[in-house]
């Protein structure tokens, strides 16, 4: 076992799979793409969207507020 310089133990992390946790394989870093439909996708850049109009104009009316 492996101790830092303040005497906690040092865990050593666990190997998965082949690359040796280099993060060369789709078990290290799996793939975003294609983890969520088209669908879901849509419905989350809608949210955004309507996220960002609401931002917009909560900035407008603060702005409006301090240098009228």
């Amino acid at each position: 076992m492996i101790y830092d310089t303040a005497g906690n133990k040092i865990q050593e992390p666990i190997q998965n799979c082949d690359c040796g946790l280099t993060g060369g394989c789709n078990l290290c870093r799996p793939s975003f793409i294609g983890s969520i439909t088209d669908e879901e996708a849509n419905k989350m850049k809608e949210r955004v969207e309507k996220w960002k109009k609401q931002f917009e104009e909560d900035l407008e009316k603060r702005n409006k507020r301090l240098f009228p």
